[in-house]
């Protein structure tokens, strides 16, 4: 009967630790899930604050936006080239965090490539760079 005991409370052990292995897995992927969302909700919100005329109108005031906009030919312009930066650099830690699939990545990496080949959208990366993740300056700056 102790032997049967062991067994059973080894087995039981053995559930417990595979449940709380498995919990912590859930509520890690739960967390990139709520934080890639957030950030998504953040990056909209600032899109649709900045293409306001008022921002625009105080943004020209600044020497940063005056400089920022001459690359493009009007604030729109600039705005549209900043939300697809800002898609690329999220879609970019998708792909480090491994929560987007390897394929759909290779898809999104040519079009960043291709994005690159548009002067004014180059001319706005380079003045807005500074301002992103270095590994991700480091990915688009690469060959």
């Amino acid at each position: 009967m102790d032997y049967l005991e062991l067994v059973i409370v080894g087995i039981l052990t053995s559930i417990l630790v595979i449940s709380l292995w498995q919990f912590s897995t859930v509520k890690k992927e739960i967390r990139i899930q709520t934080q890639q969302q957030t950030y998504a909700k953040i990056v909209e919100a600032r899109l649709n604050l900045e293409k306001t005329e008022t921002f625009t109108k105080m943004a020209k005031e600044s020497r940063v936006f005056a400089d920022r906009f001459s690359t493009v030919d009007n604030p729109d312009e600039y705005y549209m080239a900043v939300a697809f930066l800002d898609l690329f650099e999220f879609l970019h830690l998708m792909n480090k965090t491994k929560t987007i699939e390897p394929g759909l990545w290779l898809r999104w990496q040519e079009l960043i490539k291709t994005m690159m080949t548009i002067p004014k959208f180059k001319k706005v990366w380079e003045k807005t760079k500074e301002v992103h993740m270095k590994d991700f300056v480091d990915f688009i700056d690469s060959p």
